[in-house]
């Protein structure tokens, strides 16, 4: 089959969690084969550790001149094929002006032509049936001959980020080995998947009651916000890291660290997923089933509201997909997965 193959990764932190199925498919259908991985300096490091590639390429291509400078460096690489797990005309205007002689993408924004394998996403009524993305990169893998190797994702924490998350948690004033309750309260898609921060606050103290474990609040530079006001709501300790934002590289081993995750539905859930952590996801605007898969360990909690699945970044009424869900049954659920 091809000697180089190069994956142009999704643009969003869940997505690539939920693409590293499909690294893993390629990987073992081509063991002779080298693998790049090209996408977002911050996605890049998410992924790193894992064995499924050789090599990264850090490129955001948000710009026609980055567009361009990207591509002469690909071209020099002479790749034989690339899968492009993004739906965007430029993600296949890349691969294309790269030179790359096989292009395995979606026939998705009117860029067939530039694929010499466009995959139809299945659609009803004219529209693109939702489904679980890792079914969605599935059939560009199959398109290749790599069998399917499993749906469960897969993240790693490298020795030097291990070292630097012990360092980060000695300063933050955590106990070796001590175990925490997760809260992800923010959501860079948009402010209509936020859940009310007092009510993280009140599920965090239903859950230390119970379990007698302190909060950690994990939240991206700009949600400094959010993180304080679930401070000043809570009564139980919390344990602030907005001062200083933890990168996605250490966001791994603290979020791997905790007993429990509660969350919006936000990339942070499915990296949570990977290492086994027990969650608790309060979803809103989004479609339960673009992520419908790997849920052995997960709860989502969601009102059929008849507004439902708009995927609207600011909700334009009252938000009563997020409004409707209660601190009481989020921590019940919870509980009920550290007992199952």
């Amino acid at each position: 089959m091809s000697r180089t193959l190069l994956v142009i990764l999704p643009n969003w932190v869940g997505d690539c969690v939920m693409a590293t199925p499909a690294l893993r498919a390629l990987r073992r259908g081509l063991p002779g084969a080298r693998i790049a991985i090209l996408g977002k300096p911050r996605l890049l490091a998410l992924l790193d550790g894992l064995t499924s590639f050789d090599e990264t390429f850090p490129s955001a291509v948000d710009s026609a001149r980055g567009l361009l400078g990207a591509a002469r460096i690909l071209a020099r690489r002479r790749f034989d094929v690339a899968v492009i797990l993004r739906h965007s005309m430029r993600s296949a205007l890349l691969a294309w002006l790269a030179g790359i002689p096989r292009r395995v993408g979606y026939r998705a924004q009117g860029r067939g032509a530039l694929l010499t394998d466009p995959v139809r996403a299945p659609r009803a009524e004219g529209r693109r049936i939702p489904e679980p993305m890792p079914v969605s990169y599935r059939r560009l893998v199959e398109v290749l001959g790599c069998a399917w190797r499993g749906d469960a994702y897969e993240l790693a924490v490298p020795e030097a980020f291990r070292d630097l998350a012990e360092e980060r948690a000695r300063a933050l004033g955590l106990a070796p080995g001590e175990m925490l309750i997760g809260l992800n309260p923010g959501a860079s898609f948009g402010a209509s998947k936020l859940w009310a921060p007092e009510r993280f606050a009140a599920a965090a103290d239903a859950l230390h009651a119970r379990l007698g474990l302190r909060s950690i609040v994990f939240v991206a530079p700009g949600e400094e916000g959010i993180a304080r006001a679930i401070l000043e709501a809570a009564r139980s300790p919390v344990i602030d890291t907005s001062p200083e934002p933890l990168d996605l590289a250490l966001l791994k081993p603290f979020v791997a660290r905790c007993r429990i995750l509660v969350t919006t539905d936000t990339g942070t859930r499915h990296v949570a997923t990977a290492f086994g952590v027990p969650t608790v996801v309060v979803m809103g605007p989004t479609d339960p089933r673009y992520t419908a898969v790997n849920l052995e360990r997960t709860v989502v909690i969601r009102r059929d509201v008849e507004c439902g699945s708009c995927h609207r970044k600011v909700c334009p009424i009252d938000h009563r997909c997020m409004e409707w869900i209660q601190a009481e049954e989020v921590a019940e659920a919870a509980l009920w997965l550290l007992n199952h």
